[in-house]
Parts: C-alpha cells; structure tokens; sequence
C-alpha cells in the first residue's frame, strides 16, 4: 500500500510541476514549434511514401509546408535515428493526423518522462533502503522530485530525444531484474535498444568489457557485482547483453545498407560526432562535452540572440551575474551529486549492477563524442537526471548518519532538498529556444 500512497504523490508532484512550468516558464512544458515541424516531416514522410522506404529512414527538416516527394528527399534522409524511434508519433500522426501529433505528442512525452521517474525513484529506495534511516516516503518522493524537476528533464518535456525511451525501458528492465523477473527485463530491454541504438551499444559495451577484463584477470567473481544477483549462470549474462544489443545490430544493419543505397543521404559521421574531422568549431573538448553539468551553457547569460549583441546596461549585467551564478551553482551540484553516488557505490551493492552500466555508458559519450556533447546539452544529458536524483539522495543519507535524531534530519533535509528544486527550475527557465 506504501507504493500506492507514492504513486499518488508522485502524480500531483508531477501535475504541479507541469502546471507551474506552463504558467511561469517562457518556453512553457510542451514541444516547441520547431520541434513538432521536425516530428511531423518525419512521421508525414512515412505516411506518404511508405513506412518501409529508404530503410525505414525519414527526413529531419523543419521547413513547413514542404512536399513529401521521395525523389525530391533523396539527398534529405536522415540516416542517424531509424523510425522505431519515432514510432511513437509516427502512429500518432497515422490514425489521427497532425492535430493528434501536435496535441498528443507532448502528453505521450510526459507520460514516457513520468514512468522513467518513476522507476528511478523505486530503484533509488532499493539501493539505499538496507543503509538509511530516513523514511521509504520521504526517500521516493524527494527522488522523483529531483528527476522531474531536473533542467536535463525539462529539456526533453520542450524537446526530446530517443533518450526518453531508452531510459524508461531500460529502468523499468532494472526493476523486473530486481524482482527476478528476468524473460520481461530481456524484453524490455530489447525495446530500449531498438528505441536508442547509441546507449544501447554504449551500455552493452560494458558489459562485453567487464566479462572480457574478468576472464583476463582471473577475476570472475567480480561479474557477480556487476550484473543483476538474479542472472547467474554466464549463458544468461550474455543472453541479457545481446537483449540490450538487438536494436543496436538491427539499425546498424539498416544504416549500412541504406548509406550504400541512399547515395547522399544524411547524418553525421562519426569523426564528426568526434570532433577531428578537420572543421570541427563545435567542439568544446572535454570542457565542453561537460557544460551539462550546468543544466544550461553559460552563454545563455551573456548572449542576445535575437540582436547578436551583448548588452551593457546595468539591469543586463545584473541578470547576467546572477544568471551565471545559478548555472554554476547547478554544476557544483552535480559534481556534489557524481560524490554522492561514489558513496553510493560503497555503501549499497545493488547500486553497483543500476548506476555502473549508465555511468560508463556516460563517460564513453563524454570522451569520445566530444562535439555532440559540447553542441548538445539536450538528449545525452537526460540520463544525467537519473545520477543526479540518487548522487543528491545518497548525500542526504550519508550526513543523516551524523544526525542523532531522523525527525531532526528529516528538518535540515526539507529546506535543502527545496532549494536544489527551486535552483533546478531557476536553470531550466534559463533553458533558449533550442533548448
């Protein structure tokens, strides 16, 4: 009954949140205009030449009231999402249209964002449940409230990327492992692969590196920490990686053949994505594959995009300061929060086989998509939103220890746990137009 009393409050979080962003956030809580062009070209272009043709593949343009013509799009495919991704909307947009997409795409998102912070939450409560003495409520609440209001979930609620799908699939996974449901985490994570092919490879590529260095090593009771307690025997491990690396394989598979026939067809390569493809002015680095942390690139302080100007006056530089104090106070928090699932780690076993995974998936998009990330603070950074609920969760728990009384923690818990809140809005109101 204890989930269900969560569940509500979960709920009316969730409304009050998306109620008061409507009203006060600039942006508001749904699509932007340029976004739901970009979703509706997509899904249209299926509609009308064939949910099979070019590979599946679509265009991802955000002119308006373009033509559909296949020979016309030729050199316009997109070749780095499949439409399973977009699959979604793309039913959407066939049984009812573009006013069905438009109106109930961005609920579909909300629901899709609400699950994944669902799930987090109840995963959050198992990994610290056998260390804290602070009350399950209390714990999966504050949980939930740190994922929703996070500035890296906001951007998807305007904007978002196949990342939504994957992490909810691959969460609810988690806790069907935990539960020792393990066919249906197969099965989700199947779908999670499909939806995001990049994390899916990302993840799988840990797994395949942890078997592969513990063989080396002689190490193999090592795999046991690193893999569900309910998947045993090896055969099952790798049955599991190979769930998790079926959407990979599938659209690989079609990109490769679509990029030989689809002479001129679109999407980054991945020198590109990398950044030494010789011309490569958005890339920030290790720095700028790191402005995440922040929830917003500083520049958003400065900039007048509508002008191309700097502003001078008093009240500009006034809101300039404070604007970069609380993006910087945002990145102290989620270098504090990283601490926390360190502590994390050490404390909670079961928090070892839920946070690695994602967080060596992270560090692989960090290192080695370097441009992506400094030109993209939307999308890869989603995750981030998972890490960051249970990094700041884990510190509440860790300094509650050196609180004699839970009833007194719980009373220095409550104002801090409302200022990180109010400081994640703050910054997701910071959020521009391209989010």
């Amino acid at each position: 009954m204890s989930f269900v009393y969560r569940l509500i409050t979960y709920a009316v979080s969730w409304f009050a949140y998306l109620g008061f962003m409507a009203s006060y956030a600039q942006l508001g809580n749904g699509w932007l205009p340029w976004h739901f062009q970009r979703i509706y070209n997509a899904a249209e272009y299926l509609k009308l030449n064939g949910y099979f043709s070019s590979y599946g593949f679509t265009v991802w343009s955000k002119c308006q009231a373009c033509g559909f013509n296949i020979e016309d799009w030729a050199d316009e495919i997109y070749l780095s999402a499949h439409s399973i991704a977009l699959s979604p909307y793309i039913a959407l947009n066939h049984f009812g249209g573009k006013e069905a997409l438009e109106f109930y795409g961005p609920v579909f998102d909300k629901l899709v964002i609400f699950i994944a912070a669902v799930a987090a939450s109840e995963l959050i409560i198992k990994c610290v449940k056998n260390y804290f003495k602070i009350p399950v409520y209390f714990v999966g609440v504050s949980s939930f409230v740190l994922f929703a209001t996070a500035p890296w979930t906001y951007k998807m609620l305007i904007a978002s990327w196949h990342e939504i799908y994957f992490l909810m699939f691959f969460l609810l996974g988690l806790l069907c492992f935990s539960n020792q449901r393990n066919a249906l985490a197969c099965v989700l994570f199947v779908i999670a692969g499909f939806f995001d092919y990049q994390w899916g490879a990302a993840v799988s590529l840990f797994y395949f590196l942890i078997v592969f260095a513990t063989s080396f090593t002689k190490e193999s009771s090592v795999l046991k920490i690193y893999f569900p307690p309910s998947i045993v025997e090896m055969r099952h491990k790798l049955f599991m990686v190979c769930s998790l690396l079926a959407g990979t394989l599938f659209t690989l598979v079609l990109r490769f053949f679509a990029a030989q026939d689809l002479k001129g067809a679109g999407g980054s390569s991945f020198l590109f994505r990398v950044g030494v493809a010789g011309d490569d002015i958005h890339n920030g680095g290790l720095l700028g594959a790191l402005q995440f942390l922040g929830g917003n690139r500083i520049t958003v302080c400065f900039a007048d995009y509508s002008s191309g100007n700097i502003s001078l006056n008093l009240l500009d530089g006034i809101a300039a300061y404070n604007c970069s104090l609380s993006i910087a106070g945002m990145a102290a928090l989620s270098v504090l929060a990283v601490g926390g699932i360190f502590i994390l780690l050490k404390k909670s076993e079961l928090s070892t086989w839920v946070f690695v995974p994602l967080m060596f998936a992270f560090l692989v998009f960090i290192t080695i998509l370097q441009q992506s990330l400094s030109v993209h603070l939307m999308g890869y950074s989603y995750v981030f939103s998972f890490i960051f609920a249970a990094g700041i969760i884990s510190l509440m728990v860790y300094f509650s220890q050196f609180i004699s009384s839970t009833a007194l923690s719980l009373v220095f818990f409550v104002p801090c746990l409302i200022g990180i809140v109010l400081l994640s809005i703050r910054v997701s109101m910071l959020t521009g137009i391209n989010g």
